[in-house]
């Protein structure tokens, strides 16, 4: 398998990341926090990435399917959002063969026409504007669970040694339905919840952040339907046995859509390059 051999240091390039992608008017949001963490911050995690592999939330299929385009398309998946957000494209090419090694390695399909949805293309636009890294997709599962979920970011742990990054791109918090326009204050239960998803992250409990939906404060308000969250547990799946996480982002917008992002390092590499 190509670059086997990482060192400690460049292996810690490749610790799989969450991020939370917010609303298709990120790109336009530019006074926010989150906005400043995607164009200032995220390209930082990037170093000696040979290709990213991005898991949205918006895209969903019975089996795990990974893009195989040589260029990926702009994916406009999104209805009622002011014009210029459509006429946004970012050009980025596709790996085809890497695509179909990993496919192969994990026992996906593969989709020679499927582009990049906003949950992929929207926080690469702003943290990565040059292009010049490959990205593709896989596909969540539409009817998984997070154990299933947690359990095909296992098979993507092997990934690091191709120097592939893995970026699991859902929601900490999401329901529309609740979001305050206005933007308000923080509300109460939405961070009640990602506190303690945040702190069952810290504490390595990964039964109880699988059992979330009965256990998490505030989770069925928090996620009326889990689709947003599963990303999450691709990349949790895709770390280490003994991660050590990192808090890499923390802020709100509506007043209750946690635009949380975390980064699950191998804590092995990490004493070894200390």
């Amino acid at each position: 398998m190509t670059n086997a051999s990482l060192s400690p240091n460049t292996a810690q390039s490749f610790a799989p990341i969450f991020i939370s992608h917010g609303s298709p008017m990120l790109v336009a949001r530019q006074s926010t926090p989150a906005f400043d963490f995607f164009a200032k911050e995220l390209d930082a995690h990037f170093d000696g990435v040979r290709a990213i592999l991005m898991v949205s939330a918006h895209w969903q299929t019975d089996v795990p399917t990974i893009s195989t385009a040589k260029t990926q398309d702009t994916i406009h998946d999104f209805y009622g959002f002011p014009q210029p957000l459509y006429d946004l494209r970012y050009d980025v090419s596709g790996a085809p063969a890497l695509a179909r090694e990993i496919a192969d390695l994990i026992g996906a399909k593969t989709d020679d026409a499927r582009g990049l949805d906003h949950g992929a293309w929207m926080p690469m636009i702003l943290a990565r504007p040059t292009a010049d890294i490959p990205v593709f997709q896989l596909s969540m599962l539409t009817h998984g669970s997070p154990a299933d979920h947690y359990e095909l970011g296992q098979k993507l742990r092997r990934l690091r040694d191709l120097g592939v990054l893995v970026i699991g791109s859902g929601a900490m918090t999401h329901n529309l339905r609740a979001l305050d326009r206005n933007e308000g204050p923080i509300e109460p239960w939405a961070q009640d919840f990602t506190n303690w998803m945040v702190d069952k992250v810290k504490t390595h409990d990964i039964n109880a952040l699988l059992d979330y939906r009965a256990q998490a404060p505030h989770a069925i308000k928090a996620h009326p339907e889990d689709d947003h969250l599963m990303p999450f547990y691709v990349a949790l799946g895709a770390a280490t046995d003994g991660y050590t996480p990192d808090l890499i982002h923390d802020s709100y917008e509506f007043g209750n859509l946690a635009m949380t992002a975390l980064r699950f390092y191998d804590q092995d590499n990490a004493k070894a390059a200390a």
